[in-house]
């Protein structure tokens, strides 16, 4: 009740308004670690506008993303109303925990951002302060003067010599096939997460060829967005398209627009070929890391 009277209130002082407007407030005043706290975000523009919110791809530090909700959009006298419910979880102990986020208005050479003003949540500590002392008739501490017997008497010097081999031993094969037995092991990593991520990138885009979905399209990019920071150690997760077809110097602009038009529009496209793009690209990264693994 309490996020549909801050929706109605917004739109209702923003009904005039011709440029686009964004307000955001959190369900309640304080947040608990590790539970669940709504964030409504609500955009008011003209209808000829094409307005983006932010996806699970998206920063809400000090906050993690869980989820989202649309609310379908209502238009009225040329004025565009959306907005959206984030669910969010905090597992920072910080007294007062602050968020803001962007609202891009679409344009055809670049983006227009619109922060919504900070809206900040107090820390409610599940566990109270604990004394510093206890008195002794109230420590939990059992008596017990049973005699234990020892079955046998450790061996030190034995130990120790024993010891002394096996890590004189470990030193020796580590200075001598060290630097092979480390690659070695990066090389079977990255082939188990080249693996993997070809594994789970190809069944959601089945899935997707199977039936069009936009949260589909926006789970599969991704995806590809996680695989390709661990392989290149960039941040391609907080990176948007723009950014991301400029670190490549545009050799990804087509597949990338035409998967923001899957999940931003929600188009479906006459095929799919935009993923196997994206796909072919992430196979040549990985071949070139390996050669320089192989050469390092």
């Amino acid at each position: 009740m309490r996020r549909l009277q801050f929706i109605l209130l917004f739109i209702a002082q923003a009904a005039y308004a011709q440029e686009v407007k964004v307000h955001a407030r959190f369900e309640g005043d304080s947040v608990r670690i590790g539970l669940p706290i709504r964030y409504t975000v609500v955009a008011q523009y003209p209808s000829h506008y094409q307005v983006l919110f932010p996806d699970s791809t998206f920063s809400f530090a000090p906050f993690e993303f869980q989820s989202k909700k649309f609310v379908p959009t209502k238009t009225q006298n040329n004025i565009s109303y959306d907005s959206v419910e984030y669910t969010l979880v905090s597992f920072e102990i910080d007294s007062l925990q602050t968020l803001r986020v962007p609202v891009f208005q679409v344009q055809k050479r670049d983006s227009l951002v619109y922060l919504t003003e900070p809206d900040t949540l107090f820390f409610s500590a599940l566990v109270g302060p604990l004394p510093d002392s206890l008195a002794i008739n109230q420590l939990p501490l059992k008596t017990n003067t049973a005699y234990n017997k020892v079955s046998w008497i450790l061996n030190y010097p034995v130990l120790l010599i024993v010891g002394g081999v096996l890590l004189l031993t470990a030193i020796v094969v580590w200075v001598l096939f060290g630097k092979r037995i480390r690659k070695h092991f990066v090389l079977k990593r990255l082939h188990a997460k080249h693996t993997s991520f070809l594994s789970a990138f190809d069944q959601s885009v089945q899935k997707l060829n199977q039936a069009f979905q936009p949260d589909v399209a926006e789970r599969s990019i991704t995806i590809w967005k996680k695989y390709m920071e661990d392989i290149s150690s960039k941040p391609y997760t907080k990176f948007t398209s723009k950014e991301i077809r400029e670190l490549e110097k545009g050799e990804l602009t087509q597949a990338l627009q035409a998967v923001d038009r899957m999940i931003y529009a929600r188009l479906q496209p006459e095929n799919f070929s935009a993923f196997e793009q994206l796909k072919e690209f992430t196979i040549n990264r990985f071949n070139q890391k390996l050669q320089e693994v192989k050469h390092g």
